[in-house]
């Protein structure tokens, strides 16, 4: 074999190769890209299904306040049920609105990075602002109820409220892991696009 054959094996070898990389990285990219969209979905989803619980109830406490007799619950005590949801339900709308506004095909990632950043400490915010507001309203929930309710029920709605926040703690924690996992896909998009 020749100088010159050699020569042009070996061009004919790199541009396969180059041809096999350009490909592998463009699998990787849509493959991250449906990982992104999959994950966000997820989110969205996540928020949607809580805040039409939020629209929810605060429709059922609306109604039971205007039924009510107070024979079981105190008026005041649904009152603080409606400001809780309808404080949760105005959360969970800026919520999705941040998402809605993640446009994974529109935006740079630096700026799909930024928003999701936002998004992580909004989401950090409402479990923060969440717990420091529990104890006074359940506070104002066990006074309003203090002289309704036995001291059965008031245990039974105790334990319901603490397998309320593990379960609320749970899918904080889920959608937590989701919103880790679209930073890391981000930022390997990111990376991927860098290596140009």
């Amino acid at each position: 074999m020749d100088l010159e054959q050699l020569k042009a094996d070996w061009q004919e070898l790199s541009k396969r190769v180059e041809k096999y990389e350009i490909i592998n990285k463009q699998n990787t990219m849509n493959i991250l890209h449906k990982k992104t969209v999959s994950t966000k979905g997820k989110m969205e989803r996540f928020e949607i299904i809580l805040f039409v619980i939020c629209i929810s109830y605060t429709a059922f406490l609306f109604v039971a306040l205007h039924l009510n007799t107070q024979r079981l619950i105190a008026n005041e005590s649904i009152i603080v049920c409606i400001a809780i949801f309808v404080l949760a339900g105005a959360w969970q709308l800026y919520k999705i609105i941040l998402l809605q506004k993640m446009k994974l095909d529109n935006n740079p990632v630096v700026d799909l990075y930024k928003k999701t950043l936002r998004y992580k400490a909004v989401t950090m915010g409402r479990l923060v602002v969440g717990m420091i507001l529990l104890i006074p309203a359940m506070f104002l929930l066990f006074y309003f109820q203090r002289n309704m309710m036995p001291q059965e029920l008031l245990i039974i709605a105790l334990v319901g409220g603490l397998l309320g926040l593990a379960i609320g703690l749970k899918a904080f924690f889920t959608q937590w892991n989701n919103i880790n996992q679209l930073l890391t896909d981000l930022n390997e998009i990111d990376q991927l696009s860098k290596n140009d």
